[in-house]
């Protein structure tokens, strides 16, 4: 009788046990339900805030920027490329971001490389990877030479064929001479910035294309020769000995080694003599360039001073150095 009654409390505790651990997983269940339900309700209140304040700032922009309907579709299409693309405004204002996006877009859609050169006049944006620093290689364009170093394997030259989210693809000139897949391998590049290296990994390989990892960490090989300053400065620029008149320009950026501006009337072409004329702070500078090359459409020349003298060479240094 006594064991019986033992039994019957024992099993009224296990109960009562089972019933308390029932009803604390069902408060524990209601109280992360509540929490997930309030993350999720911040999330959205969140989320349509931003979607609000960047569709108000873009259409902001728009007119200020004297943007028409063909770039409002052209940036409708780079912004597919932004991790949240209702953010479109922040093609607008950031040249990283316009450049990240519009390297995918004529990588997917290269008819409209004449689209983003207007685009990007327009915004008053550097050519891509001629003013900002590689931070790292998904930032790198299509076309770029390269050259590949491997342990035990003489020098490699290359260009860059295709840049995804999981690697580059560099095409190799003449007969591969590379290591085994996923050997270490280091890159060097050169642009208007100065010399790089990375170091990666080959991915994979088919005949003369390999497929390198990506890498953020990008090291400073060399420097370019002169420091160059993005800038917004009236110019007179003229044919070198010519008797026109100087035609008006505006400087994009400046060094004491050369210039950007804009190509009035896209009159001057790669290999002219031209001279210069601008007056930053009331002070004059006259000097004598040739035309290295023309981009974006014929809009915006490259010059490469000559006969400077070295001091008129160091005051425009100070100047960009300012």
């Amino acid at each position: 009788m006594l064991s019986a009654l033992n039994r019957l409390l024992d099993q009224n505790r296990a109960a009562e046990l089972i019933d308390f651990i029932l009803i604390f997983a069902l408060l524990l269940a209601l109280v992360m339900l509540i929490l997930f339900l309030l993350v999720r309700s911040r999330s959205r209140r969140l989320q349509r805030e931003i979607r609000e304040s960047s569709s108000e700032l873009y259409y902001f922009l728009l007119p200020t920027l004297a943007l028409d309907g063909k770039d409002h579709q052209l940036i409708k299409h780079l912004a597919e490329f932004l991790p949240f693309p209702q953010q479109k405004h922040r093609i607008m204002i950031n040249p990283r971001i316009f450049d990240f996006c519009a390297r995918r877009l004529l990588a997917a859609r290269p008819e409209k490389q004449g689209a983003v050169a207007d685009l990007r006049s327009k915004l008053d944006f550097p050519e891509s990877g001629e003013v900002f620093l590689p931070l790292s290689t998904r930032e790198l364009p299509l076309d770029m030479p390269v050259i590949l170093v491997q342990k035990g394997n003489p020098p490699a030259r290359g260009r860059l064929i295709a840049n995804t989210e999981s690697s580059v693809a560099v095409e190799i000139e003449g007969e591969p001479d590379t290591a085994p897949a996923d050997d270490p391998i280091t890159v060097y590049f050169q642009n208007q910035a100065g010399f790089f290296s990375f170091s990666t990994r080959i991915a994979a390989r088919e005949d003369r294309i390999l497929r390198l990892g990506h890498s953020e960490k990008i090291k400073r090989y060399q420097r370019r020769r002169y420091a160059r300053k993005r800038l917004r400065l009236p110019v007179f620029i003229r044919p070198y000995q010519g008797a026109s008149a100087p035609f008006q320009s505006v400087l994009m950026d400046l060094s004491g080694g050369g210039a950007s501006l804009k190509n009035p009337n896209c009159g001057f072409r790669a290999g002219q003599q031209v001279e210069l004329s601008f007056a930053p702070h009331g002070k004059r500078y006259q000097v004598l360039g040739r035309v290295v090359r023309v981009s974006m459409g014929g809009r915006m020349i490259h010059l490469e001073f000559q006969a400077l003298e070295q001091a008129e060479r160091e005051r425009i240094g100070r100047l960009v150095a300012t």
